[in-house]
């Protein structure tokens, strides 16, 4: 199995003998869709510890080894086609990848009132959020979609300052209030659900410092993990024939 990098993946052209190759082009991928969170931000070295690495690590760890997992996360992303940047310029992108597993994972980003302004545009959210589905099963129709929850935000994290405190209290609410809209729209597209709030609920320990939003090393790695367990669980992914 490989965890791979979008533009190294879309970029680099590998020679090799027929048999590996061969192998190589029968590896199912798995795309990781999603804002800063899923990207890695605010670790040191995203491509060994961001949450889709760690994706990579368990699967291998586990025996699914058959696996390559791309992390197709974009720093303030949202959902909303209003928002500055959005998920929906990925969708070339993805459509080159091929994904058999697709996680998508957003709702943080448009939590944000000023100066984004993306939660005056949260009417949208449903609308756009089912349209970027149908436009990915256009595109790889057989492929599984997974709708993840975004993570709740850790009012207790160390060393808030009270303008971040304040703005997490306002966020926090609209937080949860997606968590079941996310819910909802999975329900009505039939797809799977991975409820991620309530496992970040109360945790300052997986967040960093200052922060309250993004995890740190450790709960990426408890994020990776629950991806993961969830995948193997619920048959997502299945053991590789030797």
């Amino acid at each position: 199995m490989r965890f791979v990098w979008l533009f190294a993946c879309l970029c680099v052209v590998t020679v090799a003998p027929v048999s590996v190759a061969y192998s190589q082009q029968t590896k199912l991928k798995i795309a990781c869709i999603g804002n800063s969170i899923t990207f890695g931000a605010r670790l040191d070295d995203p491509s060994s510890f961001s949450y889709p690495a760690i994706v990579s690590k368990t699967l291998q760890e586990r025996g699914f080894t058959n696996y390559d997992v791309l992390n197709f996360g974009i720093g303030g992303a949202t959902m909303l086609r209003y928002g500055k940047p959005n998920l929906w310029r990925l969708l070339d992108s993805i459509k080159l990848y091929k994904p058999a597993i697709i996680i998508i994972k957003a709702g943080t980003n448009e939590t944000v009132s000023e100066p984004l302004f993306n939660w005056d545009q949260i009417k949208d959210f449903e609308s756009d959020y089912n349209l970027f589905i149908d436009s990915v099963k256009k595109m790889t129709p057989n492929s599984t979609i997974i709708l993840c929850s975004p993570l709740d935000m850790v009012l207790t994290t160390p060393e808030l300052s009270k303008e971040r405190f304040d703005n997490l209290t306002l966020r926090r609410p609209r937080i949860w209030e997606l968590r079941d809209r996310v819910r909802k729209i999975a329900s009505s597209a039939e797809l799977h659900f991975l409820d991620l709030t309530p496992s970040f609920s109360n945790k300052p320990e997986y967040m960093t410092v200052k922060d309250g939003v993004h995890p740190n090393q450790r709960g990426y790695d408890f994020l990776g993990r629950l991806v993961a367990e969830y995948l193997i669980s619920q048959n997502i992914v299945t053991l590789s024939r030797r």
